[in-house]
C-alpha cells in the first residue's frame, strides 16, 4: 500500500509502498499525484526502474518535454535528459555541472517547465546532494508591503545574459542559439493551476523587474532570492543508488551541490513535464 510522510512543514513527503517500477494502479497513482500537489516534492527510495518505466510514469502526470541540447538526451530514449559526470568509451554520456544556483527548470523559456523527476543511478559516497527550496513559504513570509509592491508585475529573464555567468565551463551561445532562447517575462507572483496558491516565482536567470529601474530591480531580485534560501525553507536530499525526487518547478527551486568529479561519478536521469504559461497571482 501506498504511503505519503511528510518530511516537515508540509514542505516534502515521502512515498512508500510503491512498485519498484512504479507500475501502479490508478488509485496508487492518484494518491502520489495529489500528494505532489500537496506537497510540492515527492522522495522515492530503493527503486529500480528502467528507463521505460520512468519515461511511463512522468507521462501519467503529464506531457514530456525533450530537452536540448540533444546530445545529452539518453541513446534511443530521448525524453531522458542524463546530468553529471558519467563517461562511456572515454566520451561524456551526461551535462557536467548542470543545475547550480537555485532556479526551477525553463524558468527562462516562454513555457517553463511544470515538474521534473530525477532518477540516481550511480551517486557519489559524499558530496552531490540536491536543494530545495519553498517558494509558498517564501511568498507567504513577504512582508505586506513588497507583496503590493510585486503582485501583477513580472521578471525578465534572461538566458542571453546570463549564460556566461552559470556556465562558464560552457561555449558561449551563439547568435542562432540566441535567438531560439529570447528573454520572457514571468509573474513574479506566481499562481499554482492547481492548488490555486501564490509562489514566489524568482531565480538564477532572473535580471529586471517591469516597471522597476533596472538597478532597483535587480537589488529586489537578489533579496528575494536570499530571503527565498533562508534556511527555513529549505531542503536537503542526500541521494542515495534507486532514490528519485519529483518536484514541482511551478512552486520551488532546487540548487545541485558538488562534489569530486576526479574520484567519483554521478549519473542521473531526469525526465521533464511540459508546463504551461504562467498565471499571475492577483492582490489578496
Amino acid at each position: 500500500m501506498v504511503t505519503i510522510t511528510p518530511l516537515g512543514r508540509g514542505f516534502g513527503a515521502e512515498v512508500t509502498g510503491a512498485d519498484a517500477g512504479l507500475e501502479l494502479d490508478a488509485a496508487a497513482f492518484g494518491r502520489i499525484e495529489q500528494a505532489w500537489f500537496d506537497h510540492s516534492i515527492l522522495v522515492f527510495r530503493d527503486l529500480s526502474m528502467t528507463p521505460d518505466q520512468q519515461i511511463a510514469f512522468t507521462r501519467r502526470l503529464g506531457p514530456l518535454h525533450i530537452m536540448v541540447p540533444l546530445q545529452y538526451n539518453l541513446d534511443g530514449h530521448p525524453e531522458i535528459f542524463v546530468v553529471g559526470n558519467a563517461e562511456e568509451g572515454g566520451k561524456a554520456v551526461g551535462m557536467r555541472r548542470a543545475g547550480f544556483g537555485f532556479h526551477s527548470d525553463g524558468e527562462d523559456k516562454a513555457i517553463p517547465n511544470a515538474g521534473s523527476f530525477l532518477y540516481a543511478v550511480q551517486v557519489p559516497p559524499e558530496g552531490g546532494d540536491t536543494i530545495f527550496a519553498d517558494m509558498y513559504a517564501a511568498w507567504d513570509t513577504l512582508p505586506a508591503s513588497t507583496k503590493r509592491k510585486l503582485v501583477g508585475r513580472r521578471a525578465r529573464f534572461s538566458r542571453i545574459e546570463m549564460h556566461h555567468v552559470h556556465y562558464p565551463h560552457l561555449p558561449a551561445l551563439t547568435e542562432e542559439q540566441k535567438r531560439d532562447r529570447p528573454d520572457v517575462w514571468h509573474p513574479v507572483a506566481r499562481r499554482h493551476p492547481r492548488s490555486g496558491r501564490t509562489a514566489l516565482y524568482v531565480g538564477r536567470w532572473a535580471v529586471e523587474i517591469e516597471g522597476m529601474p533596472k538597478d532597483e530591480g535587480q537589488q529586489l531580485i537578489a533579496e528575494l532570492c536570499a530571503h527565498a534560501q533562508r534556511p527555513a525553507f529549505l531542503h536537503r536530499h542526500r541521494w542515495r543508488p534507486g532514490d528519485a525526487v519529483l518536484w514541482d518547478n511551478r512552486c520551488t527551486q532546487h540548487c545541485a551541490t558538488d562534489f569530486d568529479q576526479e574520484r567519483y561519478v554521478r549519473r542521473m536521469h531526469r525526465t521533464t513535464l511540459e508546463g504551461e504559461v504562467p498565471l499571475l497571482a492577483q492582490a489578496a
